[in-house]
């Protein structure tokens, strides 16, 4: 899926649910943030392995802008501020 933060469309990708039945509540459990090296990467290189932990917690994958499927953006606005 994409966000769009500040006019850039990033992707991430989610693999199962923050909330979990248990009893009769709902249970949040752990998120888990992958963020990839660079510059040129994606997030791919991360899917085999921690795929295995999405039954026990919420993994989230991101794609660094201007990397993956994520956009460059204008990069006059490519500022720390």
């Amino acid at each position: 899926m994409f966000v769009t933060v500040n006019g850039v469309r990033l992707f991430v990708d989610v693999e199962n649910a923050g909330l979990v039945p248990e009893g009769g509540v709902m249970r949040e459990k752990p998120t888990l943030l992958l963020l990839h090296g660079g510059p040129g990467f994606d997030h791919g290189g991360f899917k085999p392995l921690f795929s295995r932990l999405s039954d026990v917690a919420q993994v989230v994958y991101y794609d660094h802008r201007g990397n993956g499927r994520s956009e460059d953006g204008d990069r006059s606005a490519w500022t720390l501020a």
